[in-house]
This record gives C-alpha cells, structure tokens and sequence, in this order.
C-alpha cells in the first residue's frame, strides 16, 4: 500500500519564538534535503524575506529554494503557496509560477483563522486557475471544510479544473471542519473521480488526521506549517513529526509514493513534465 506524504516545512505563521521551523532559505533547503532522505512525496514551500523573515511572495527568494532543493532532490515535486493570507493582489500571488513549479495551492473559499482572514473571492479562485494553466501548473486544491469541496465539484462539472486533482483537506481549524466522522464521511461520499486526496490536521488533529489519511484517504499532509507541537505542548521539529508518521505507516505496512510514481499518474507541471 503506497500512500502520499505532502510535506509542509514552513508556512505562514510560524516564527523564531513560536517553533523551530527553517525561514531562512539555506534552512529551509537542508530541511527538505533531511526530509527527502527519510521519504516525503512532494513539499509544499513558503518563502521568507531573508533580511526580516517576514512571509514574501517574490519570485527571486522561491527560486533560490528551488534551485538549493533541486541540487540534492531534482526529482522532487514542488509546490508553491499562492495564499492570499498575507497579499491580495493577483500579481503578487501568482508571480512565483513564471519558475513553473510542478503544483501551486488553491484554497476553494474564504475563511478566517484566529489570527485573520485568508481572501479566496471566486474571481480570484479562477483567475488563479487561468494563470497556473498558463504556465502548466497544477492545482493543489486545498479545502477547509466540505463546502469548499462542493465548489471543487462545481468547477469540476463546468471543466475549469481538469483532472487529476489533487485535494487537501486541512481539518481542525476552529472555523472550519474537524477531524470528525461525520466530516470524513461527507469528504468520502462527495470526493471527485480521478482524484487524490489527503488529510492534515490543524494543531492536536494532525495525529489523528494523519491516521484517517492513511486508513482511508490517499495519504496526508504534515508538518510544522499546520501543527508545532509533539505531545503536551511541547515544540517539535519537522523531522520528528516525519519519523513518527513513517513509525506509523510501517506498522501499518505502508510505504510512501515517490515523486515520479505520482508523475506517472498525471502530477506535477504539465509543460515540463512532458515525456
């Protein structure tokens, strides 16, 4: 049984104070290498500004951690954030595609966390499709709850996203949906033809989104973007969090897919990725 590992370094939020999460780009770049080495199927990048650490969108710094992971992993499916919690402006989100990365994230609506508002107004939602198809870019949709799903299904049924899709659902964030029964039963019931689709887990529900993920879905998304703690509050690393899902899938007798196992079934960037 072969599953995803869609690992997630960095993100938004994370901070020196916070979490032992790599911001810089070497840092993050040795991250992804020791991740790499372990087994993920594909990372899902932020970038900070080197000088303040702050989150950027700028397509200079992206590339500098492109081309430092590409080095040691240059089979590596990569994808970009194209968040709108911290910048609005269409220019600005989509400037990183002109590196044609493999994958850029779509979020399926807008949707608070506690610290604010990530804006996903449905114009911008298919202007960032329009533009990831121009540089053959593929959708990392990722939905928050099943509403976002049933708008993933709509734009599904009018052909502006063309399969495979790949789906991440991110449970757990209080505005959204949980790591329920009932939530996994509605994903399940209402999940795409031709799609994959993986759990994370906000907080204390990455374990457990980890686990459904794995018994029931395509595979998971993990790391410290969505969750910095082990157990009891206590901060950890990526690579920690890494070692415990492969414990987990070893006793499960599941392996990881490698990058260019998931190319062969229709990931990563549809203009440099032709065989």
């Amino acid at each position: 049984m072969k599953k995803i590992i869609n690992f997630t370094p960095t993100g938004t939020q994370p901070t020196r104070e916070n979490s032992f999460a790599p911001l810089l780009t070497n840092e993050i770049i040795d991250t992804v290498h020791e991740a790499n080495e372990i087994g993920i199927s594909m990372v899902h990048l932020h970038a900070r500004d080197e000088d303040t650490l702050n989150n950027t969108y700028k397509k200079e710094v992206y590339q500098k951690i492109i081309e430092g992971i590409k080095k040691h992993c240059p089979e590596l499916l990569i994808c970009v954030s194209l968040t709108g919690r911290n910048f609005s402006e269409l220019e600005k989100r989509t400037e990183v595609l002109q590196l044609r990365p493999d994958l850029g994230s779509l979020t399926m609506s807008s949707l608070n966390f506690p610290t604010g508002a990530s804006i996903n107004q449905p114009d911008m939602i298919l202007a960032l499709i329009k533009e990831m198809d121009k540089y053959g870019v593929q959708p990392e949709i990722e939905c928050f709850d099943t509403g976002m799903l049933n708008y993933t299904n709509y734009l599904i049924s009018k052909k502006i996203l063309n399969p495979p899709y790949h789906i991440n659902f991110i449970l757990g964030n209080m505005y959204n949906g949980q790591c329920d029964f009932g939530t996994l039963s509605t994903i399940k019931s209402n999940r795409p033809s031709e799609s994959f689709v993986c759990l994370g887990g906000i907080g204390s529900q990455q374990l457990k989104s980890t686990t459904y993920g794995l018994l029931d879905f395509d595979g998971v998304r993990i790391g410290l973007e969505d969750n910095l703690y082990f157990r009891n509050k206590e901060k950890t690393t990526n690579i920690e969090l890494l070692n415990r899902l492969h414990r987990i899938m070893y006793q499960f007798d599941m392996t990881h897919y490698t990058s260019n196992e998931l190319r062969e079934k229709g990931y990563g960037n549809k203009l440099t990725n032709i065989r």
